[in-house]
């Protein structure tokens, strides 16, 4: 039988464990069930505009749906809707290039309509001067290039000179869009309607693409 001088000790770091446990609980997700839909989504924001390495881990310790998030995918899909033929792999070093330049964007979220688990989110986010990062890739394709040239050096010149002038996109004010968003019960924190257009509209909203 253990002796009562045992007993206490055990019952008190039980009580001990428990309080801290408790603590974590309301630190974590205690917290988040009180965050409005703007700070989840400026959370989001944080994570996939700006790359910030805490965000994107807060949002994996909640448990957050972040897979259906590629800004480097969304950044492609817009450019082929700004009229842009690339292969996948020239997509990619350009996506690559305009990823770096979204890391010195600023993104403000606030609050638009809300009801019950539903609510629209007003994002406004940098919009860079694609038109000076035209002419900026067109005036070091021209430097670069080669008079007997092949096709295809050309083109990874085009590419080159393309991927090295978004890697230095410059802000020309900011733009605003709209996130219809809803509450996740399980992850206690608003998340996208749909993570896929989300992407997509912040994209096309740097870039200046209507």
């Amino acid at each position: 039988m253990i002796s009562s001088k045992i007993r206490f000790p055990v019952i008190f770091v039980g009580i001990f464990v428990a309080a801290i446990l408790a603590a974590l609980y309301f630190a974590t997700f205690g917290r988040m069930a009180k965050a409005d839909p703007a700070e989840s989504i400026q959370l989001y924001c944080d994570a996939f505009v700006r790359q910030d390495e805490e965000a994107q881990k807060k949002l994996t310790s909640y448990g957050a749906p972040t897979d259906a998030f590629n800004m480097k995918a969304a950044f492609a899909n817009a450019l082929q809707t700004a009229g842009a033929n690339l292969s996948p792999e020239e997509a990619a070093e350009i996506g690559d290039a305009y990823m770096e330049s979204l890391k010195n964007a600023s993104v403000e979220t606030s609050v638009s309509s809300q009801g019950e688990g539903q609510a629209t989110v007003e994002v406004t986010v940098t919009r860079f001067n694609m038109m000076a990062a035209r002419e900026k890739a067109t005036a070091l394709m021209r430097s670069r290039m080669k008079l007997n040239g092949t096709p295809e050096e050309l083109r990874k010149t085009a590419v080159d000179a393309t991927a090295d002038a978004y890697r230095e996109l410059q802000p020309m004010g900011m733009a605003t869009f709209y996130v219809p968003v809803r509450y996740n019960e399980k992850t206690r924190i608003w998340d996208p309607a749909d993570p896929v257009q989300f992407g997509f509209d912040l994209s096309k909203q740097t870039m200046g693409v209507e």
